[in-house]
């Protein structure tokens, strides 16, 4: 946390402060260490972010199906939501110690969906936050002997255009089949063509086939019927 202030005052936020500067009209603005700029009230201290940006690298960009008006981004520990026109932060979803990988939203727009270092796919309401499921141990992480890349765990992402089915592809070479539905995420398929961790999925408008890529230099194309 931040702490600025003067005797008997203090206000907090993100971060460590690594920079001040005062405003001709009375209030401060504040820098820390989490790429966050505040401004701060010279009065009774009041801190309101200003600015705000991802503080690591990002992993994945994705705009929702059909609608330009707002985008994610993931990153270690964080997902986060944007207006494409303002720039401004709308959301910011996080889970600490673990990195995202890859993101993607629903269909229809009303989950935001990711890949997580832990093995764990999460998807996530975009107003709210508010995390609607997870699949455990959607891809292994645990006794891989070797695994190309930096990233570990839910390392690629895509939706079926049906709204039923995620793609997923992982360190552990595999690509992966889920249906999701009322209250359930069950595995329809598990591909194991894949030598090195996948790193991108598409899936064509019409659901019949996937393709994905990997660090094995190869890109595959999946039935998607006979999960062939």
């Amino acid at each position: 946390a931040i702490t600025a202030g003067r005797i008997g005052s203090t206000t907090q936020g993100e971060g460590a402060v690594t920079s001040v500067a005062f405003h001709p009209d009375g209030y401060f603005f504040v820098g820390t260490s989490t790429s966050t700029i505040y401004t701060v009230s010279g009065g009774d201290l009041t801190a309101s972010p200003f600015a705000t940006c991802h503080y690591e690298k990002i992993n994945d960009i994705a705009f929702p199906p059909n609608y330009s008006g707002v985008f994610a981004t993931c990153s270690i520990g964080d997902v986060r939501l944007w207006n494409s026109l303002s720039g401004e932060e709308l959301l910011r979803i996080q889970v600490p110690n673990v990195e995202c990988n890859c993101v993607t939203f629903s269909v229809d727009g009303k989950a935001v969906i990711s890949g997580w270092s832990d093995g764990k796919i999460r998807a996530f309401g975009p107003k709210s936050g508010k995390l609607l499921y997870t699949i455990n141990d959607a891809h292994r992480i645990m006794g891989q002997k070797r695994i190309s890349g930096n990233s570990v765990g839910v390392t690629a992402i895509a939706v079926c255009n049906d709204g039923a089915r995620i793609v997923s592809g992982g360190s552990d070479h595999q690509v992966r089949v889920w249906r999701i539905g009322a209250g359930s995420q069950t595995m329809s398929a598990s591909l194991n063509q894949h030598k090195a961790t996948v790193n991108a999925i598409r899936v064509r408008r019409d659901d019949s086939e996937a393709v994905s890529a990997s660090d094995d230099g190869s890109c595959i194309v999946w039935d998607l019927a006979r999960y062939v």
